[in-house]
């Protein structure tokens, strides 16, 4: 019979923690007789999340608590150790499941044994409904406003995309064809498809697969990007699915937003350097080490232009000179 070890790594998010461990409790509960298992382990990653408070949820639930935020990789390591499950799901505090998502990822998993990995479908965190159906034309949002399907699957990043995005292409011409083949926009959302990369907000792997590989590296800390690296060390070992039978609700945006976004900027660009470092070639590191900065001198010159901000100038401009400076070698190392 299939397990299925259940990873979530919270780091100062209790209510929502709350809330999503309740919904996988009466997803648990929706399970048929002969389905899958379901086990939880939590990590609280420092933070004000409550050992009481998840058992009164989930009584058999394994709390792992560090006294300080080791990362979310290094956390979601430390809950996959515990588990013997042959199937491990990586969730956010911020997803809460529909129905039964375990019987469709275990079915998943024996229906199609060149998958590595399945990534549920993601909804909107409010409505639970999807962005779109079958047939329908979606038009794509400007990064950092991608509705769910758009956000969680896309390609791996090559040098082009990496331009496109610095140097603002992707802003002003967000449906272009090139960043539509990217995020899969174009694909049929009810069928399962083989995708490049997917969001670990919600992500299976097979258990095997995720030893094998050597889980998630742990200095892609304190987030973001650890999950495109494993896909892209999962890639030959088997397929990413992206799998629609089993469905998470999902906000999004949760960890940046405590963070601020000062903190948050200079953080992704660290570890997306990081990535390149591991995953590019010389020459293609190089080309994005001059496409960094002046991504961050576009953004500057073009920030007394914007008409509408989703957050104050200011915090916006300190983000990006903090990012300029870590591209010039000036804050901390990449390496």
């Amino acid at each position: 019979m299939d397990e299925i070890g259940i990873i979530v790594v919270s780091w100062h998010d209790a209510p929502d923690l709350y809330a999503a461990v309740e919904s996988l409790a009466a997803a648990r509960a929706r399970v048929p007789a002969d389905g899958p298992r379901a086990r939880l382990t939590v990590v609280v990653n420092g933070g004000d999340a409550s050992p009481r408070q998840i058992a009164a949820r989930w009584p058999d639930a394994e709390v792992v608590v560090n006294a300080e935020n080791r990362g979310y990789a290094a956390a979601a390591n430390q809950g996959a150790a515990g588990t013997p499950s042959n199937i491990l799901l990586f969730l956010n505090p911020d997803t809460r499941a529909e129905g039964d998502p375990f019987t469709a990822i275990a079915r998943g998993f024996r229906e199609r044994p060149e998958a590595a990995a399945l990534a549920p479908r993601l909804l909107d965190a409010h409505t639970g409904t999807p962005d779109r159906a079958a047939g329908e034309e979606t038009r794509l949002a400007p990064p950092g406003n991608e509705n769910q399907f758009t956000f969680q699957l896309r390609a791996l990043p090559t040098i082009l995309s990496d331009a496109r995005e610095l140097l603002l292409i992707d802003h002003l011409f967000p449906n272009n064809r090139a960043r539509r083949r990217d995020r899969y926009a174009d694909r049929d959302p009810e069928r399962p498809i083989p995708v490049a990369q997917a969001a670990a907000a919600a992500l299976a792997v097979r258990g095997e697969a995720f030893r094998r590989v050597g889980g998630f590296a742990e200095d892609f800390t304190p987030a973001w990007f650890e999950d495109v690296d494993l896909c892209a060390r999962l890639a030959p070992i088997g397929q990413i699915l992206y799998w629609p039978a089993a469905r998470f609700r999902h906000r999004g945006g949760a960890a940046s937003a405590r963070l601020g976004y000062a903190k948050f900027l200079p953080l992704y660009y660290l570890n997306a350097m990081r990535y390149r470092r591991r995953h590019y070639g010389f020459a293609a590191r190089a080309v994005y080490r001059l496409l960094l900065p002046a991504g961050m001198l576009l953004r500057l010159a073009a920030l007394p232009l914007r008409r509408s901000d989703p957050r104050p100038k200011g915090e916006s401009a300190r983000a990006y000179l903090s990012v300029l400076r870590l591209s010039l070698g000036l804050g901390p190392s990449s390496r």
